[in-house]
């Protein structure tokens, strides 16, 4: 399924490219490498290319198996995973890896070698260009692309991602955030707990602050924190938080498909869903204490979405939303609609947060 197709350039906003331009322009960037490393080797491990954010100016980074070994296997998944950390490290607007593979092409009678570009945009999004190549006395020979495959997505398939390319502000693929909304206490005082100090500068979306804080509707208090080490350090302090007051989290690694939601009140932990796509599985959900309704209903309402979708059972990631959709039931806040509500800088302002 491509997400794009009819979509005119004019309707993408800057930082959302057409992936079918992000793909030929890398593809011609990394060609002329890819030349030089079969001239000068005759045959090289896969590697990485980033590209730095701007026109696409990139550098070859050879990325090395464990103990040097050179398996292609092992050096792909390094590659990829290069690839992934460094779209949610740098807002790179695009990268690559490439490696050089012994492929079956259409109508062909057998493997040819060849040099796969695996182009990945911001989005997630990504697709593979086959080079088939002779290395001869004359040099390196490329014959036309041969096959595309895409779009596909890199990142964790989840059932969201359409959603955050279309509404979110330009923010890296790969969301790495801990959501805490407070209900009972007021903005001051989830400051005072937590140890903040609230800037009433607005939060450039673009380049998330560390922590963020917003007021939304009935009463909910929400701190965003994008730094996964400060979100831990506070996640052990929820029950001092939540004297007299009701907390309710949300947190997700997209990159991992991990998800979770967890209320507390009072002082106590009343509940709590998880989901770890990868490690376990697409319909891996664990639950303790007692948690809202909204959880039973959404998870019949994620079944039954999957069942009606037409996709394989599994393909798509349909339990990773399970814990999101609990929290916005709850709340009204997903952590992907930072674009619909005004987050505040907020900075730590001591070296632990404060009682209550």
């Amino acid at each position: 399924m491509d997400v794009y197709k009819g979509w005119a350039e004019a309707d993408l906003p800057e930082w959302l490219a057409t992936p079918r331009r992000d793909f030929d322009r890398l593809a011609a960037h990394l060609r002329p490498e890819v030349e030089r490393l079969l001239a000068r080797q005759g045959v090289f491990a896969p590697f990485g290319a980033v590209m730095a954010p701007g026109r696409y100016l990139g550098a070859i980074q050879t990325v090395a198996g464990p103990g040097g070994q050179a398996d292609s296997t092992v050096q792909l998944e390094r590659a990829r995973d290069a690839v992934q950390d460094a779209a949610r490290r740098t807002g790179a607007r695009a990268a690559a890896v490439v490696a050089n593979c012994s492929v079956l092409l259409p109508g062909g009678d057998g493997a040819e070698q060849a040099a796969v570009i695996m182009c990945a945009h911001r989005d997630g999004t990504a697709e593979n260009i086959v080079y088939p190549y002779r290395v001869g006395e004359a040099g390196v020979t490329f014959a036309p692309a041969q096959m595309t495959e895409g779009t596909q997505d890199i990142f964790p398939p989840i059932r969201l991602r359409f959603h955050i390319r279309e509404t979110c502000p330009p923010r890296p693929a790969g969301y790495a955030v801990t959501a805490f909304a407070f209900h009972g206490i007021d903005r001051a005082t989830v400051c005072a707990r937590m140890g903040l100090g609230d800037t009433g500068t607005p939060q450039d979306d673009a380049r998330p602050a560390p922590m963020a804080i917003a007021s939304l509707p009935d009463g909910w208090t929400v701190v965003l924190c994008n730094d996964p080490a400060m979100a831990r350090g506070h996640e052990a302090r929820l029950a001092a938080y939540s004297a007299g007051a009701t907390v309710v989290t949300c947190t997700v690694d997209e990159r991992r498909y991990e998800s979770a939601a967890g209320g507390y009140h009072d002082g106590a932990q009343v509940w709590s869903v998880t989901h770890h796509g990868q490690a376990a599985g697409p319909h891996d959900l664990t639950i303790t204490g007692t948690p809202p309704a909204a959880l039973h209903e959404t998870i019949a309402a994620m079944d039954r979405e999957e069942t009606q979708s037409g996709y394989p059972p599994g393909m798509l990631d349909f339990y990773f939303d399970i814990p999101v959709e609990v929290v916005f039931a709850l709340t009204g806040f997903r952590y992907c609609d930072g674009g619909h509500v005004v987050f505040d800088v907020v900075r730590e302002i001591s070296g632990r947060a404060a009682g209550p």
